[in-house]
């Protein structure tokens, strides 16, 4: 995609329903259930910036931090959605409605150029579907396409560590059959979860989201050893936040 090539129809400007009541009240209910709060909100800049944090469950703390990002800054956070998820189509309209793209490098750098805020978990379905053993471990193994895309949009990177969400559900194991059956990869063998009273609603737990600082992401994104550089930065950033979130609450 050309700088100057038109958007698909899915990356067009999205405001959700937060000019609706439904919509606002829809908005306050994830961070009211979870008692969420948002911190670091002044590293957030005017223009673009890609927002990279750890996943739970579900991608329920997609959910949250987008409601508080709309509450803190009435700005809305595009989310890049997992690219097999999308082959679904139930699924691709949810996210599409809830304002996620496919998470293509071509849709996220479209997206930046344009001066949005877009959230990205490098970790997808690895980090989101780890077991209780695995609490806040970052499942990026190399990944490193985020820090390409924010390379080539000119857009500093935002690491955002949300602390309680891996506390919603107990992960006891994942089951070897039906997730690899139809999506054709071990990543996808199921979670076999718990949440509140053994069923599949969300334990009430608090929810702490902090964005921290920008990671420098100057450099030649067609150069391996700048990327690895911006992404072991960003790696390190957001884990040594984690730690420090786990240390002191």
């Amino acid at each position: 995609m050309t700088e100057d090539a038109p958007l698909p129809e899915d990356l067009g400007a999205f405001d959700g329903l937060s000019h609706t009541p439904l919509g606002r009240l829809l908005a306050q209910l994830p961070t009211r259930w979870f008692h969420a709060r948002l911190e670091g909100v002044e590293h957030l800049p005017a223009g673009g910036a890609l927002l990279v944090g750890n996943h739970a469950m579900f991608g329920l703390d997609g959910v949250v931090l987008g409601a508080l990002v709309v509450r803190e800054t009435r700005r809305h956070l595009r989310f890049l959605g997992e690219r097999n998820l999308f082959r679904f189509a139930p699924l691709a309209r949810l996210f599409h409605a809830a304002g996620a793209v496919e998470g293509a490098p071509e849709n996220a750098v479209a997206l930046l150029r344009r001066g949005e805020w877009v959230g990205v978990y490098p970790g997808g379905i690895d980090d989101s579907w780890k077991t209780a053993d695995e609490r806040y471990v970052l499942k990026w193994g190399t990944r490193s396409g985020f820090a390409r895309v924010a390379m080539r949009a000119g857009v500093p990177i935002l690491p955002v560590a949300a602390h309680g969400i891996d506390e919603m559900y107990t992960v006891v194991a994942r089951e070897r059959w039906l997730g690899r059956a139809v999506m054709g990869s071990a990543r996808y063998d199921l979670p076999l979860v718990f949440g509140a009273y053994g069923t599949l609603v969300p334990r009430r737990v608090p929810q702490r989201y902090v964005i921290g600082a920008p990671v420098d992401t100057a450099g030649d994104a067609e150069r391996p050893e700048d990327v690895e550089r911006v992404r072991a930065a960003t790696f390190e950033a957001l884990d040594g936040m984690l730690r420090a979130l786990r240390t002191n609450g």
